[in-house]
């Protein structure tokens, strides 16, 4: 008697079919809501290493396009350089603009450097110039100035970002993004820097 009780309750347990989209949901609800959160925590960090990258390209651009710069002026350019980054905070970026005096064998010394969030790279301190920069920069300026010279000018743009993401920053650590890049002058060879705005 007891074991007819326990099959018919069993072939019933085995054929009932009610709740099952609800476990089946319940398992797969963890799964959904990672890849949810990651793939939203991955389209942040797109956004954001873009936006390094046209902070740099800014920053470089527009100095370029002075014949002479003052304090004032840089730190008008790296003011305006952090907006690129909004809506994300500007405070975890470190934005840094060189002029470097570089010589025919790619090594550039700073001439003069200023920045924001971080320190300014030290005048006279040296930098590795690859040499698709100095070949460019060297063309460009002997097709803008009728003197030859050995030493050319550059404008370096740096930004480094230090991105934490919004979403599961308890999971993921924080993401270094840098971008850098080397522009010629545009306007003048060099691009001198005065204490202040004339």
């Amino acid at each position: 008697m007891k074991r007819s009780v326990f099959r018919k309750r069993w072939a019933h347990f085995r054929a009932c079919r009610d709740g099952v989209a609800a476990i089946e949901f319940a398992l797969l609800t963890p799964i959904l809501i990672v890849m949810i959160i990651g793939g939203a925590t991955v389209e942040e960090a797109i956004v954001v290493s873009r936006k390094v990258t046209a902070a740099a390209h800014t920053l470089a651009n527009v100095t370029t396009q002075y014949t002479s710069v003052s304090t004032d002026d840089l730190s008008l350019v790296l003011s305006a350089s952090t907006l690129v980054l909004e809506p994300y905070p500007s405070t975890p970026a470190k934005l840094i603009v060189s002029e470097l005096s570089v010589t025919s064998d790619g090594t550039g010394t700073v001439v003069w450097s200023n920045a924001v969030n971080t320190t300014a790279r030290a005048v006279g301190s040296t930098i590795s110039v690859p040499a698709t920069a100095v070949s460019s920069s060297s063309s460009d300026s002997s097709s803008s100035s009728s003197t030859t010279s050995t030493t050319t000018y550059l404008i370096y743009g740096e930004v480094t970002y230090d991105y934490t993401p919004r979403m599961a920053n308890a999971y993921i650590s924080g993401i270094q993004f840098s971008e850098s890049l080397f522009m010629v002058p545009r306007r003048s060879d060099s691009i001198p820097l005065t204490t202040s705005s004339t």
